[in-house]
């Protein structure tokens, strides 16, 4: 195959900066840092790729089933899934445009150079340094309309945001988009005081402070009734726990529900935040995770206290963060807590796990009833010790002494996470859409696993 070539610019910088150069082959990834950028001072791809440390010296990965790129970069992919939004978006503009790649890397090398710049996190990804100047140059029009079926603008313009040059005549953005997973998302943005019904084109350089950055999901009814009002319940109880979690609101768009979250990844002035998920800083720094749940949180834990790489500024609080939210998973029905539903923010200096994105209950419904994720288990739960098998007890003061945490902490916590979830079942009861077979599923496992820990604090 030919080498292939991306360049990769940040925003994180006073002003767009070219990071690097990535150089894909038959065999490995390469990328090396602009010398420049590497003076700023300022974070690179990502943690376990520091400029400082490897200047402008080529960093190589090989290439693998589960990676063409660095994990930075392949986290910039949509999932390549048919139920993928975003994915079927840019893939119908590609067709549009003539532009048919073969299936592998062709595609993914065409999908980052079309979609890869203005997504989640601080990294934007451009087929070459012409194209990012255009498109930093560029200054769409700021036009909020109202949220109805077409939302005021087309495909094309959605598009347009994230490659200037297209022209291609597609279909309007309808209002039920039947693809893209448990939750069909696209970003966009609204007025900053809070959601009013009008919204935009997400921001670009040098947009107004007057406008905030969103994720607006809609709820695929057919597949997952309900979903929108159980995310939003999710959400109520870890802001009640203390967790921080970003602006939300639950809308309805010519009768289709949906939830506005604001992004966090960006400032008070849509500036991009470093954010790293999990999953790419593990796979980043081993070659044996392979996919968002092939870790447990024992490993993560162990990644927290690395003596190499500055992955947080308050190692112990970051792992009691951790503890809680897998307790707080457990008792509100998420099993779905996995690599790529963790992050690390930079705000202001300060390195820590990012607010809470995706809590949703989705044991909820029976095809996703799972503890914790394929893999991703705790303190060896469910596997032998002698001739016993190691139970939730067990597995979490197991968990608890791999994290450093206190007996009276480790308590705490609990208590903490068992006081918030008290009425819990009251709650998903008094759900309106949701129907009554997922209330009874969900409404059973948190029975379950309250009186569990209940237990386990008596």
């Amino acid at each position: 195959m030919i080498d292939k070539k991306l360049v990769i610019w940040t925003r994180i910088t006073a002003a767009p900066l070219k990071m690097g150069e990535l150089y894909t082959t038959d065999k490995e990834s390469r990328f090396s840092y602009e010398s420049s950028y590497v003076q700023t001072g300022e974070r690179g791809l990502g943690l376990a790729y520091p400029p400082q440390a490897f200047g402008i010296n080529s960093i190589v990965r090989s290439r693998s089933e589960f990676f063409d790129f660095h994990p930075p970069v392949q986290s910039l992919l949509p999932p390549k899934s048919k139920r993928n939004l975003i994915r079927n978006l840019i893939m119908s503009y590609l067709h549009k445009m003539d532009i048919h790649p073969q299936v592998g890397l062709e595609t993914d090398w065409e999908i980052l150079t079309k979609s890869g710049h203005g997504s989640i996190g601080h990294l934007d990804v451009f087929a070459d340094d012409h194209e990012a100047e255009k498109w930093y140059a560029a200054r769409p029009e700021e036009r909020l309309v109202e949220a109805k079926d077409d939302f005021g603008f087309s495909l094309k313009e959605f598009l347009t945001w994230m490659d200037n040059d297209a022209q291609a005549l597609v279909s309007i953005l309808g209002p039920t988009p039947s693809l893209g997973g448990a939750i069909p998302k696209i970003p966009l943005s609204i007025p900053k005081s809070g959601w009013n019904g009008l919204v935009g084109l997400p921001t670009r350089l040098g947009s107004s402070s007057d406008l905030t950055d969103i994720i607006l999901k809609f709820e695929d009814s057919s597949s997952y009734p309900g979903i929108i009002e159980l995310e939003k319940l999710a959400l109520d109880v870890h802001k009640e726990a203390g967790f921080k979690v970003p602006r939300y609101w639950v809308v309805e768009i010519n009768g289709v529900k949906a939830l506005a979250v604001e992004r966090f990844d960006r400032d008070q002035n849509n500036k991009p935040l470093f954010m790293e998920s999990v999953y790419s800083l593990l796979a980043s720094g081993s070659s044996r995770i392979s996919h968002h749940y092939s870790a447990t949180y024992d490993f993560i834990g162990k990644a927290l206290d690395n003596k190499k790489i500055a992955i947080t500024n308050d190692p112990g609080a970051a792992k009691k963060y951790l503890f809680k939210r897998l307790i707080l998973a457990m008792l509100t029905g998420n099993g779905d807590l996995h690599l790529e539903n963790l992050s690390f923010l930079e705000t202001q200096g300060t390195l820590e796990f990012s607010p809470v994105y995706d809590p949703t209950p989705m044991r909820a419904y029976s095809r996703h009833d799972l503890l914790t994720p394929p893999e991703m288990t705790f303190g060896d739960y469910g596997d032998f010790s002698g001739d016993e098998m190691i139970g939730l007890e067990s597995g979490l003061t197991r968990l608890a002494k791999n994290l450093k945490i206190q007996a009276n902490q480790y308590r705490e916590i609990i208590e903490d996470c068992l006081q918030v979830t008290s009425n819990y079942e009251q709650k998903i009861n008094d759900l309106e859409y949701l129907p009554d077979l997922n209330k009874e599923n969900l409404s059973k496992i948190h029975r379950r696993i309250y009186g569990d820990f209940n237990k386990i604090v008596d």
